[in-house]
Parts: structure tokens; C-alpha cells; sequence
């Protein structure tokens, strides 16, 4: 084999390593943003079940559908979720379970924790950037009566 030859074989080696690095980079980066997506789409789904509870209000109909949502969307989150989520949904349901007085300030603490962590799993470098402008979130939690959920 001459010299010519062996320089061939040595850049089509290389450019077949370069395009399988290539390649499997490219599916790295759809599978998180796939993934990204769907978690996503999980955590809006659990903001969305805590706000049909808050405006669920006296209605046991409106309380039935809330707490069912709430359920099936904390099945999906158990499967996904980054465990900073989790832990500030654990905070969540510890206090949704508590039958003492309902503190609001309270509850948006937890709520922004959650919103927190959730940023920080979907998009860390911008979830730090907000965290640094000290941003508050705030969500509407209308009175609610001293039976809770």
C-alpha cells in the first residue's frame, strides 16, 4: 500500500468518525429538547391542577375534578421530574394535606420554589439569570375556607 493510499484511508476514517460524532450529537441534543418538551409540559400541567384547586373554592364538584387532575398529573411527574421539582411538590402536598389555618404567603413561598427548580431543570442558565434579578413569582390564591382540600 503506498503512502497516497494510506493518507486516504486515514481521512475517510476520519471523516466517517467525524460524522458519527456528528450524528450522535444531533440525537443527543433531540432527545433532551424531546425531553425538555415533555417536561415542560408536565410541570405547566401541575401549576394548572394547583390553580383548579385554588379556584375550586366550595364547590365539591369543581374540588373532585381538581384533586383527580392533581393525581394524574403527579403520576406523570413522579416519572420525570428533577428531584429539586419533586421535593417542592413534597412541600406542596405536605401542605395542601395540613388542616390547619390556610396561609397564603405560605403557599406562594412553596409555589415559587417549585417554579424555581423548575426552571432550573428545564433551563439552568436562564433560571439563573431571573434567580439573580431576584424575581418573585405570583400566582392567585383566593380565600379559601379553613376545610381545605
Amino acid at each position: 500500500m503506498t503512502e497516497d493510499g494510506i493518507i486516504v484511508i486515514g481521512g475517510v476514517v476520519a471523516i466517517i468518525i467525524a460524522l458519527a460524532i456528528t450524528l450522535w450529537k444531533l440525537r443527543e441534543a433531540e432527545r433532551k429538547s424531546h425531553e425538555s418538551t415533555h417536561k415542560l409540559k408536565v410541570y405547566t400541567d401541575l401549576l394548572n391542577a394547583i390553580t383548579e384547586l385554588n379556584l375550586a373554592g366550595g364547590d365539591s364538584y369543581k374540588m373532585d375534578i381538581a384533586k383527580k387532575n392533581l393525581a394524574m398529573t403527579l403520576n406523570r411527574l413522579n416519572l420525570i421530574g428533577s428531584s429539586g421539582v419533586l421535593k417542592s411538590t413534597n412541600d406542596l402536598l405536605d401542605f395542601l394535606n395540613e388542616h390547619k389555618d390556610y396561609d397564603t404567603l405560605r403557599l406562594h413561598n412553596i409555589l415559587n420554589a417549585l417554579v424555581i427548580e423548575a426552571r432550573r431543570d428545564l433551563n439552568p442558565s436562564h433560571a439563573r439569570k431571573v434567580e439573580e434579578a431576584h424575581i418573585r413569582y405570583r400566582f392567585f390564591a383566593p380565600p379559601r375556607n379553613k376545610s381545605g382540600p
